[in-house]
C-alpha cells in the first residue's frame, strides 16, 4: 500500500500480522505467538463404536475436517466430526442402510446388487466410506456423543451418525424463513464424488430430498472447507487439488457462491507450495519437496486469516494401502486481504503456528486439520484441530487420529515486539469513525503510548507522546488517553504513531465507545 494513500477504517480491529496498513516501524520485531495447548485431547475414536474404527488392521479416527460451532440457540458447543469405513473388499463389510455403500469387490460400483440410490441417482466406484457424526458440549472441553438413532450401523441404532460427508461445513441460518431449513450443510459425499447441500432442522436430522444433484463440481475427496465472508455477503471455499506439475502436487483451489446452495464458480487454483517451502523441508525434514495438504481460512475483524497444512513429503509411503506418500504435516499461519491472495505471515522459516506434539502424544505426526474457522469468546481464540500419531504414509494399522484444542488470547496470533525502548510503529494515512481508541497490548513490563499525527507526519496539537497516559499493565483492551483531548478533537485523516517500550502490541481498534 502507498504510505500516503488514505485508508479508511470500518469500527473494529486491526492486526499487526501484516505491514497493510504500517508505513514505517523501527526498533520492534514481529513475533509469531504458538497456540497454548489444551492438556489432552478433547475427543478421541471410541473403542466401543465399531464406526469410529475402519475394521481389522484399519485405522482409528475422528477427524476434524467440518464445523465446530458455539450455538447460543441452542446453548452447546456443537461439533459435526468425520469418520471412516473400508475399504471393504478386504473383509466383511460395515452395513449402514441408506447411507454408506460398501462395494463388493474393486471394481463395480454396487450394493447388493444395486447401482442407483433411491432417487435414481448413480453410485461412484467408493473403497471407504465416511461418516458424519455429531457430538456436543456444555464448555467445550468435555464432549459427548449422544445415541441419535437416525442410521442403523449393522443393525443397531445406537450411534452418533447424521449423514457420511467428507467434511460438513455447517452453517446456522437466522435469516431462514421455514424453521425445517435453519442449518444447512454442504461437502463432499463419497458415494456420488461431488459437492452437495442438505438442510435440516436442527443440525442432527439432515435430508438431502430437494436437492439431488450437486451445487458444485469436484470428483476428488479432500478438505472443501467453506466459510460465510459477511464483508463481501459471499461464501468462500477452500478445496484441496492436484497440481499440474510433474508430481501432481497437492494445492489449495477457490471457489465462492452467493448462496450455500449455488451456483458455485468453477474451481481455480489458488494457493501451493513455494521454493522456500521446499527448502525449509529440505532443512527441517530432509524432505524431497512439500504439498500444501489442506486449509481454512476466515474473515477475522478486516483481515482473512487462514491454517494451512504443509506436508514435507520424505519418501514412499504405504504401498500396499494406497498411500503413494509418506512425511508430516505443519500448521502453517497465512493472511490475506482479500480473501484470494493468501502469504505466509512474514516469518520465512515457517515456525508452525500449531506445534506438532511431543513424541508420545496424540499430535506428534500431524496436525491434519483444523475446524473451517475457530469460535472467538470475549478474550480468547478456541481452534479446534485434527492431530495424528503418525505421519501420512503410515500403515493403516498404525493410524490412529484425535481432536484437539488450540487457544490464543484475543487478536493474539502475532505482535509487533519492542525489547528495549524507542520502538516506533507508524500508520499510513486513516480516515476512522467517531469513537475511541483501544489497545490489545502487554506492556507488564513497560509502557505503550501513541501520537495522532497530521497524514503529512507532524504531530497534532495535545496527542503528542507527553500528553498521552501511559498504557501499563497486560489487556486486551487498554483504553488510550490523552490528557487534555479526545480523539474527536483529531484532523483527520491522521496517522496513529505507536511508541512502545519493552511492549507487545497485537491489535488497536477504532471506534469503540468512549
Amino acid at each position: 500500500m502507498n504510505s500516503d494513500t488514505v485508508h479508511t477504517l470500518n469500527t473494529g480491529t486491526e492486526l499487526f500480522i501484516d505491514d497493510a496498513l504500517i508505513a514505517s516501524k523501527c526498533g520492534v520485531t514481529r513475533t509469531l505467538h504458538q497456540c497454548v495447548k489444551h492438556d489432552v485431547s478433547v475427543l478421541k475414536p471410541d473403542p466401543n463404536n465399531p464406526w469410529e474404527h475402519g475394521g481389522p488392521d484399519q485405522s482409528r479416527r475422528v477427524h476434524l475436517y467440518g464445523t465446530t460451532m458455539y450455538d447460543a440457540a441452542y446453548g452447546k458447543y456443537r461439533m459435526w466430526y468425520m469418520c471412516r469405513m473400508g475399504p471393504h473388499w478386504r473383509f466383511k463389510a460395515n452395513e449402514i442402510p441408506g447411507l454408506y455403500v460398501p462395494r463388493p469387490d474393486r471394481n463395480p460400483s454396487t450394493y447388493r446388487g444395486q447401482t442407483h440410490d433411491a432417487y435414481e441417482r448413480k453410485f461412484a466406484e467408493n473403497d471407504r466410506g465416511d461418516l458424519t457424526c455429531y457430538a456436543e458440549s456444555e464448555d467445550g472441553l468435555t464432549w459427548t456423543k449422544p445415541n441419535l438413532g437416525l442410521f442403523e450401523f449393522n443393525g443397531n441404532p445406537n450411534n452418533n451418525i447424521v449423514w457420511d460427508l467428507h467434511g460438513a461445513c455447517v452453517f446456522r441460518d437466522d435469516d431462514e424463513s421455514d424453521p425445517q431449513r435453519r442449518y444447512k450443510t454442504i461437502g463432499f459425499c463419497r458415494r456420488y464424488r461431488n459437492i452437495f447441500f442438505l438442510t435440516s432442522p436442527d443440525g442432527i436430522r439432515w435430508d438431502d430430498s430437494d436437492y439431488l444433484e450437486p451445487v458444485a463440481d469436484r470428483a476428488n475427496e479432500g478438505a472443501f472447507n467453506v466459510i460465510w465472508d459477511k464483508k463481501t455477503e459471499m461464501f468462500r471455499a477452500y478445496a484441496l487439488i492436484r497440481g499440474d506439475d510433474k508430481d501432481a502436487r497437492r494445492m489449495i483451489a477457490y471457489t465462492e457462491s452467493p448462496r450455500l446452495e449455488g451456483p458455485w464458480k468453477p474451481l481455480v487454483p489458488m494457493f501451493g507450495a513455494t521454493e522456500r517451502d521446499d527448502e525449509v523441508g529440505v532443512k527441517r525434514y530432509g524432505a524431497d519437496r512439500a504439498e500444501i495438504h489442506n486449509m481454512s481460512g476466515f474473515l477475522y475483524h478486516n483481515i482473512y486469516i487462514g491454517l494451512a497444512g504443509v506436508l514435507y513429503v520424505t519418501g514412499p509411503g504405504a504401498a500396499e494401502h494406497e498411500i503413494p506418500i509418506d512425511g508430516p504435516i505443519d500448521a502453517q499461519l497465512i493472511c490475506s486481504r482479500d480473501g484470494f491472495n493468501w502469504d505466509y505471515y512474514t516469518d520465512s522459516d515457517r515456525t508452525p503456528i500449531i506445534p506438532r506434539g511431543e513424541s508420545g502424544t496424540f499430535d506428534t505426526g500431524m496436525i491434519m486439520g483444523t475446524a473451517i474457522e475457530p469460535i472467538i469468546t470475549d478474550d480468547e481464540i478456541h481452534w479446534y484441530y485434527t492431530g495424528t500419531v503418525h505421519t501420512h504414509g503410515a500403515q493403516m494399522k498404525d493410524r490412529h487420529k484425535e481432536i484437539g484444542l488450540a487457544k490464543w488470547r484475543l487478536d493474539g496470533f502475532v505482535s509487533v515486539d519492542a525489547e528495549a525502548e524507542g520502538g516506533v510503529i507508524e500508520t499510513v494515512p486513516l480516515r476512522i469513525p467517531n469513537g475511541g481508541l483501544e489497545m490489545n497490548a502487554d506492556a507488564s513490563a513497560g509502557q505503550v503510548g501513541v501520537e495522532v499525527l497530521t497524514a503529512d507526519g507532524q504531530v497534532q496539537s495535545g496527542f503528542s507522546i507527553d500528553d498521552c497516559v501511559p498504557l501499563t499493565g497486560d489487556n486486551i483492551r487498554h483504553s488510550v488517553r490523552w490528557k487534555s483531548a479526545t480523539l474527536a478533537d483529531a484532523a483527520q485523516p491522521l496517522r496513529l504513531r505507536f511508541v512502545l517500550n519493552r511492549a507487545k502490541l497485537y491489535a488497536f481498534r477504532v471506534g469503540v465507545n468512549a
